[in-house]
């Protein structure tokens, strides 16, 4: 719904769009930053930090889990970096005060012409902290000296299964909901499959082969 009140996804409003976007067909980044992004908005202080976490990675969250305070702002396409109507335009700006880390999402796109560059000269490079690539889009580890993290969406995904098995059983907490919300999410992409992975195989106990006759059967 961030994504609709945005106009980013009002397509989905009109008449027959429910034959543009249905099962496994490809969304849109707009529509997966607001279903990721939007969802953390509803979690209190200390579980929204959990899931950003869990989304940024271990690295990333080490860098800039200093530079914030008990909350976490979370501002979705922010017109405040915008140069006019054309001018670069973040899609996700994490912050509280000074500290920005600024969060570019990709699902299939690649990066445009310098898009992460002007991004931290819109927002000014003494306020960011740190750069975050999530998607498949490579990026150096460092723009314009600052410090920059990329995440796919199967490391993510991979993330959010090594937390379910980890957490304690019977909890229906909202954080275990929103890890489960996600990873239901991801699994209903067309990726999905990818992000499931390949299943683990049945032990089938010993198994002896005796190779010095060609025709022994094991």
């Amino acid at each position: 719904m961030e994504a609709v009140a945005r106009r980013k996804a009002h397509w989905l409003l009109r008449s027959g769009s429910e034959n543009t976007f249905i099962g496994k067909r490809r969304p849109q980044e707009d529509m997966v930053t607001s279903a990721v992004f939007g969802s953390i908005l509803l979690l209190c202080p200390e579980e929204r930090r959990g899931a950003l976490a869990i989304l940024l990675g271990k690295n990333c969250w080490d860098t800039v889990k200093g530079e914030f305070g008990a909350d976490i702002d979370i501002d979705l396409w922010p017109h405040d970096y915008r140069d006019g109507t054309t001018g670069p335009e973040p899609d996700v700006i994490l912050g509280k005060g000074s500290a920005k880390v600024i969060v570019e999402v990709k699902w299939h796109a690649p990066l445009s012409d310098r898009q992460l560059e002007l991004q931290i000269e819109a927002v000014g490079i003494q306020n960011v902290t740190a750069i975050f690539m999530l998607g498949e889009a490579g990026v150096g580890e460092e723009i314009l000296g600052r410090p920059c993290f990329r995440r796919t969406w199967r490391d993510v995904s991979e993330d959010l299964q090594n937390w379910l098995r980890c957490r304690r059983e019977g909890a229906r907490t909202p954080m275990v909901r929103w890890v489960t919300t996600m990873q239901a999410f991801l699994q209903e992409t067309d990726m999905g499959r990818i992000f499931n992975g390949l299943p683990l195989q049945e032990p089938v106990g010993a198994v002896c082969f005796d190779f010095s006759k060609p025709d022994h059967a094991p």
